[in-house]
């Protein structure tokens, strides 16, 4: 599921396709491009497992909220009926599939992000590529029967959109920090009838090893890298 993306306006990215939600129609006239604040996110980096999202606990806290807001809900309204608990597990099955399919498309460890003035790729370790094809004038989408992706610059953070045939809409916000050092992606799932869900997943660069050191993880010592050669 390799397509090239392209550059759109931040009003684009996020508009809601009320008519055809699944695959969204190009716009019918050019529409002006903000000069972006580009980042450079080029480089290695490795998820953070201690600062980023953990799923399980986020649904436990979600599930925890769903049930306070339904007992709010009842006392404000006196005719309103008391929402079962079966209705609020029902409610929270909708975010868990949502939940799960968004750990699955975001737990790569490891990505590699390659990045010129005329496009960038965000390798995704043990997933497709991300990729983005800056162009002036018109901005333009990737539109076929497996949905449509489109992706541009929202000031210094990197935004890749893919809409699904089936409802299903995914939405990645890229930023970095100050310093370079640390990315943040966080990832919204959604789908007609069902709450959406956010993931967020944290990275620090690193610098990896050469092509030809090998890697041994042991008991004793951790991991034992040596050259290749012997």
């Amino acid at each position: 599921m390799k397509r090239c993306l392209y550059t759109v306006t931040l009003t684009l990215l996020l508009c809601a396709c009320a008519s055809e939600p699944d695959v969204p129609e190009a716009p019918e006239q050019a529409l002006v491009l903000p000069t972006p604040l580009v980042r450079d996110f080029s480089g290695h980096w490795e998820m953070d497992y201690g600062r980023s999202d953990n799923v399980d606990q986020k649904l436990r806290s979600l599930y925890r909220e769903m049930q306070r807001n339904a007992q709010r809900m009842a006392r404000g309204d006196q005719r309103a009926r008391v929402m079962s608990p079966e209705l609020v597990n029902a409610n929270f099955r909708q975010v868990v599939d949502m939940a799960r399919l968004a750990d699955m498309i975001t737990d790569s460890q490891v990505l590699e992000i390659e990045q010129s003035s005329a496009d960038i790729e965000v390798k995704r370790e043990n997933n497709f590529t991300l990729s983005c094809i800056f162009s002036d004038g018109e901005p333009q989408l990737v539109v076929d029967e497996l949905g449509s992706e489109i992706c541009g610059w929202d000031a210094h953070q990197l935004v890749f959109r893919i809409l699904l045939p089936d409802g299903l809409d995914i939405l990645h916000r890229m930023s970095m920090s100050d310093d370079r050092q640390r990315l943040h992606v966080a990832t919204r799932v959604n789908r007609r009838g069902a709450a959406p869900f956010t993931i967020n997943r944290f990275y620090f660069r690193f610098d990896p090893l050469p092509e030809d050191y090998e890697c041994e993880y042991t008991l004793s010592r951790g991991n034992v890298c040596q050259t290749g050669a012997r």
